[in-house]
Parts: structure tokens; sequence; C-alpha cells
């Protein structure tokens, strides 16, 4: 991009900087557009600004709408007032909260909430309808941008399984300016919904094109003691598979413990979301319970929670068994095969991008009787599956590095014709 012109980029919908995945996902794109355009500016929504700040020094950022009800229908009522008076030539700016700043004096806004508009089915009903109301504030917040007349970016996306929402989405997502889904399912739902006029790409998750550090990283074939990492979470076991914490823990935690002393391996328990506004965003809290029922192996938790530090523990894993997407996707980067449990869409289009279904647990249906057998597996055949890994993982890095690279050329396009 020539000097001199300038971008002002509004993220929204990443909100949770306590959530690795959510950092990784806004740290590759920032980054990217850094580096790429000279004068770019990021402002950022956050659950923690303060927090998100310390994590992204280059992003001003602050408090999301989504904080709560009020904030969001204030700042959603605040827009439509802007828009009414608009063609009055009255000027409405002195009516905008804080959020609603940010919108406007943005030139692009960037939706990276990777799944924010593809719900995992719940097992509870209440839980199932606060994910349809959490969707719902994501569209509102997208709808806000449009109100605005701003170019807006749907960017890493997972959409699906909106139900209904379906007829809500169609007329929203109709009137962005473009969308980067990072799985072929999406493609085909926005399809199946009648979404078309925005120009719809597919670019594999943007934390492909990370580049993730580590402090060191051992021979794998080398080693007299394996190295087979664990990160569950809190809000899958709770809310998505429809088994009680304690059960579950009770029955990994045999399970790990069986892994260890028949493999003489050391387990590692690794937690990638460190909190968050709920109890089940912390998956420290599944991950102790589980130490309780496992203590009788080789068996650790991560306690280290700077984000180089996880990504150092999972490039040191033989095999890594996991239900976050974010550290599938580490782990992939590093070689390490990771055993996915599925609660998502998402899961199921990652899979197929890397064309291993072996990589793939449908639990609850398969019930954790045939975990340990899954995950034994994994391990056998670890070295056929690393080579098949890290042949697809560089595929999917150039990839999803295109992806960012249109993303650029859109937003250069857009500062030239300011």
């Amino acid at each position: 991009m020539e000097a001199g012109y300038e971008v002002k980029v509004h993220i929204i919908g990443n909100i949770n900087p306590l959530n690795n995945g959510w950092r990784i996902l806004s740290m590759s794109v920032i980054n990217f557009l850094s580096n790429r355009i000279p004068g770019i500016e990021f402002t950022k929504e956050s659950l923690f600004p303060q927090i998100d700040e310390k994590l992204n020094p280059t992003c001003k950022c602050i408090k999301t709408m989504k904080f709560s009800v009020a904030l969001l229908i204030s700042t959603f009522i605040r827009a439509l007032f802007w828009r009414l008076l608009k063609p009055l030539n009255l000027n409405a700016v002195a009516l905008f909260n804080e959020p609603l700043r940010c919108y406007y004096e943005a030139d692009v806004i960037i939706d990276l909430s990777g799944d924010g508009l593809c719900p995992p089915q719940s097992r509870g009903y209440w839980y199932s309808t606060a994910k349809v109301l959490f969707k719902l504030a994501n569209l509102i917040s997208i709808f806000i941008a449009i109100i605005l007349d701003k170019k807006v970016i749907l960017y890493s996306a997972s959409i699906g399984n909106l139900r209904i929402l379906n007829p809500l989405a169609r007329a929203i997502l109709n009137n962005v300016d473009m969308i980067v889904v990072r799985d072929y399912e999406s493609s085909e739902y926005l399809r199946r919904i009648k979404v078309t006029k925005p120009a719809i790409y597919f670019a594999p998750d943007a934390a492909f094109s990370a580049q993730l550090t580590r402090k060191t990283l051992n021979d794998k074939n080398d080693r007299n003691t394996p190295v087979i990492g664990f990160n569950l979470s809190t809000e899958a076991v709770q809310h998505f598979h429809g088994v009680k914490p304690q059960h579950f823990a009770k029955a990994v935690g045999s399970i790990i413990e069986d892994i260890s002393k028949s493999l003489n391996a050391a387990i590692i328990l690794i937690p990638f979301s460190l909190g968050g506004p709920f109890k089940h965003d912390d998956d420290r809290i599944i991950l102790y319970e589980v130490f309780k029922y496992a203590a009788g192996g080789n068996i650790s938790i991560l306690k280290d929670d700077d984000l180089s530090s996880i990504i150092d523990a999972i490039s040191k894993c033989d095999i890594l068994v996991t239900m976050r997407m974010h550290s599938a996707i580490v782990s992939l980067l590093h070689g390490v095969p990771p055993l996915i449990i599925s609660h998502s869409p998402k899961f199921q289009g990652l899979i197929k991008l890397i064309g291993i279904e072996d990589l793939l647990y449908a639990f609850p249906q398969a019930g954790l009787g045939q975990l340990k057998e899954k995950i034994l597996n994994v391990w056998w055949n670890r070295h056929v599956l690393r080579a098949q890994i890290e042949r697809r993982a560089s595929e999917l890095t150039t990839a999803s590095l295109n992806g960012l690279e249109r993303m650029a050329l859109m937003l250069s396009e857009i500062a030239r014709c300011r």
C-alpha cells in the first residue's frame, strides 16, 4: 500500500481476551494487516478492555456493547436516530456512546467472532436459548455497522445452525461487503439460506497464518517418556455433551491414569481458555476435577497462563486430546496429531480440511467408553498422522495467508477511495 494512505478498522465479536482461541484469531489478523498496510489503525471491542490492551497493545480497546442488554439496545437506538436524521443534514454524533463512536470513526468493521454465528447444540434448554440470544446480539452488532453505512467484513467465520434466526441473518448478511468462511459447510449454509449478495470466499482459519513461537522442541522420536496433552473445556462438558461434570471427570481421570501407566507416558493437562464472564469459560475448572481422579499416574497441570507457555506445552506433546478448535490448530501447526472431541459443526469443517477422519471423536454419541480406544489409536498411528498433518498444514497455512492478502487488498482499495 502506498505511503500516506490510512485506514481505520474496528474489530467486533472478538470480545474475550482470556479465551486464547479468540486471542490467536485477532492476533493473526492484526499482525498480518499491520505488516501489510502502513498507517492502519485498530480499535477493538472487549469484555475486558484493560486486559485486552495489554495483550494487544496496537489496539485501543473499549467496552463491548454486548456487556449488557441495556447498552446493546441503547447503542442500536442511537444508531437508528443517526440514520433517521442523516437525510435532514442534522448531526446526531453527539448522541453517540463510546461503542457507537468507534463504529462511526472506523472505515471498516471486521467481525472476528469465529463461531459467533454458529451456535453449538446444547443439551440444556436454557443454555440453548442463551446461545441463540448471543447470536442475535452478534447480528445486531453487525446491523449497527450497516445502519452507519460502514464497510463490513466477516472474517474467519463459521456460520450455521441459526434456525429461528435464519430470516434475520439472511437480511443482515446480504448487506455486508465480504464474508470469508473457514469451512466449506459454512459456504453451503449461506447458499441454503440465500445469502448471495456479498463477496463470499473460503480461507482456512486465520490462526493457520499465526507466527507461533515455542521455547524448545524436543525430538519426539528420541524421548524415553512420551507426552500426551489434554485440553478439556468446562463449557463443553457442562452444556454441550449432556454429561454431569463429576461423572465426566471420574471417567476421563480413570482413562488418563490407565493410559499413563500402560504407555509409561507423562500426561499434561493444558488449559486454553482461562476465564471470562462465566465460570464455565475457565478450562482449569474441569481439568482440576479430572486431576483429582487421575492422581495415580504421571500427571501434571500446566499452571503458567502465558500464551507462549501454552503453545510450548502443546508443541512438546506427542498427541493432544482437545475440545477446542484453536488449540487443535496450534497442535496441527506443530505436527502434533490432535484428537478432537467434537461439540460443534466447526470441528467437522476443520477435520474435512485436514482430511483425516480418525482425528474426530463424536462424543457423546460414541460414549466415554470408546474414548480410551480412540486415544490409543491416534497414539499408535502418530507417526503416519504426523506426516499427513505436516503436508496438509503447510497447504492450509498458504491458503490462510492468501485469504488475509485478499482482505488487505480490499482495505487498501477502501483507503484509496476515502
